[in-house]
């Protein structure tokens, strides 16, 4: 190897380790959203307030709204109905840098009430905070 080649090559390595590294680090947050995400639909499913109150962010405010108001507007559904499922699809989650994130999925929700079904399907964006803790939903509920 000539000497010029014997300084360049170990640069480009040591530049596809750090692209590597950096998309695996992404390809992990992303695991750890979807995973956020998916406690969201089981805590909704379960009607488990406390589950679904331990994934917003502790400071939640968003569009005038704290964690208090979004975990009393679960309570109020979850005590209007006999049971609740939540899934959710089409999910796509955006790093927005090392400690925010932006999700749009689409949700499928039904609930019973009186013996009968209903449902709905509708499309949203939720935001995400990383927290030492480990990432929180911060806004979109």
């Amino acid at each position: 190897m000539s000497a010029p080649a014997a300084r360049i090559y170990p640069a480009i390595c040591k530049g596809l380790f750090v692209c590597l590294m950096f998309s695996a680090c992404g390809d992990m947050q992303k695991v750890q959203i979807n995973s956020i995400l998916d406690a969201r639909d089981s805590a909704v499913s379960s009607g488990d307030i406390g589950a679904y109150s331990r994934l917003l962010l502790k400071d939640y405010q968003d569009h005038g709204q704290s964690k208090i108001t979004v975990v009393a507007r679960m309570i109020n559904l979850f005590s209007q109905f006999e049971s609740t499922q939540m899934k959710s699809f089409d999910r796509h989650v955006k790093l927005i840098d090392d400690h925010h994130a932006q999700c749009e999925q689409s949700y499928h929700l039904k609930v019973k009430m009186d013996g009968d079904w209903r449902e709905i399907t509708q499309r949203e964006q939720l935001y995400l905070t990383r927290t030492p803790a480990g990432w929180r939903i911060s806004g979109g509920l």
